[in-house]
């Protein structure tokens, strides 16, 4: 196993070469998730990983979330009193009251979803089949800058991505925030750290060149609810403190005048999307595996995507961490209703983590 720097991320992101994964044991996995974990950004490239195992492999570092799977359902449940299968085998088309865009939109996500030995997983897939159904999530378009959940307390920390085809000429790109947080001065830091970022879907943000169907899975699978309030200024998993900065949802902050906000915000672009703390990663093959941080990385989709196809899968870092993960380290009210969120979701806070909410920032 060979670890090298990614250009660019600041001090974070490593390549990984030479993992064999048909003779990897548990515990190099393991010593794999505790670099990931620090390092934000760790791209394994042209790894042997079969897809059936990738779902087990990911979630020995904790479990697996699908967030955008659980919006949809919603979505169905409420509209048609029906679960999406439902609702795809009962579907008339001559029926008035239901929208044939919902019924394209459902038989997407069925191609989405995949079933696996070891888990269910997300297929990322470009173009339609011949109904002109999306193959998979985010069919089409780049995707600008964000963050996975935006405008959600308990959003899941950690993303996998596993290329299978067609990912040649297509990029992953990241921007870590860690180090421009260190490098502003103590009073504008100080500033950040109080900031409640007011989250709202804008698409011409988010996807460009996407037609009805696809925004209409994408709007679902990543706009954030109504009116939510996050805190700009978190802590990751690994400890480190830095923005979520989910810049295609980000509408404006609690208690500033938009041109106020606007402000700040171009002051903030300026800052993060430099070279130095953001990489670009153009597939040079398929079969690289990119495990990425959600909390305080930001990343986006370059490039063709017609016949690219990869997996994907959302995960918590539980197996990982010794302790109850706190993202808002700032903010006593916000931690406690995090907590309150996150009792089925990760570890289960103490009596301690809720107190420590009320007492002093940490």
């Amino acid at each position: 196993m060979k670890i090298s720097k990614i250009p660019g991320l600041g001090r974070f992101g490593i390549f990984i070469d030479d993992v064999d994964f048909e003779h990897l044991a548990d515990e190099e996995w393991m010593e794999i998730g505790k670099l990931h974990k620090q390092s934000l950004v760790t791209i394994l490239r042209n790894v042997n990983l079969n897809a059936e195992d990738y779902a087990g492999w990911i979630t020995k570092f904790g479990r697996a979330k699908y967030p955008a799977q659980e919006y949809y359902l919603k979505y169905f449940q409420e509209k048609y009193k029906k679960s999406l299968s439902e609702f795809t085998k009962s579907f008339n088309k001559n029926d008035s009251t239901v929208d044939a865009r919902d019924r394209d939109m459902a038989l997407g996500l069925l191609q989405m979803q995949r079933t696996t030995r070891t888990g269910k997983i997300i297929n990322v897939e470009g173009g339609f089949n011949d109904q002109g159904v999306p193959n998979g999530l985010f069919a089409e378009g780049e995707l600008g800058w964000h963050s996975n959940e935006p405008g959600h307390l308990n959003a899941t920390p950690g993303v996998a991505l596993y290329g299978q085809q067609g990912m040649v000429g297509s990029a992953t790109g990241f921007a870590t925030t860690v180090d421009y947080y260190e490098s502003v001065s103590e009073s504008f830091r100080s500033e950040l750290n109080e900031i409640i970022i007011l989250h709202k879907f804008t698409p011409e943000k988010f996807l460009q060149g996407a037609r009805g169907v696809v925004s209409d899975m994408v709007k679902l699978a990543v706009a954030p609810p109504e009116g939510s309030e996050v805190p700009l200024v978190v802590q990751s998993p690994g400890g480190y403190t830095g923005l979520r900065y989910s810049y295609t949802s980000m509408a404006g902050i609690k208690g500033m005048s938009d041109i106020d906000a606007q402000k700040v915000f171009k002051e903030l672009d300026r800052g993060i999307f430099q070279d130095k703390y953001t990489y670009d990663h153009w597939y040079q093959q398929d079969n690289d595996l990119l495990l990425f941080d959600n909390s305080i990385t930001t990343h986006r989709r370059l490039g063709p995507i017609i016949g690219r196809s990869a997996l994907r899968t959302v995960f918590d870092y539980t197996t990982l961490q010794k302790r109850f993960y706190q993202p808002y380290i700032n903010h006593g009210s916000i931690a406690r209703k995090y907590i309150r969120q996150a009792k089925n979701s990760d570890n289960s806070p103490t009596v301690i983590d809720y107190l420590k909410t009320f007492f002093y920032k940490y």
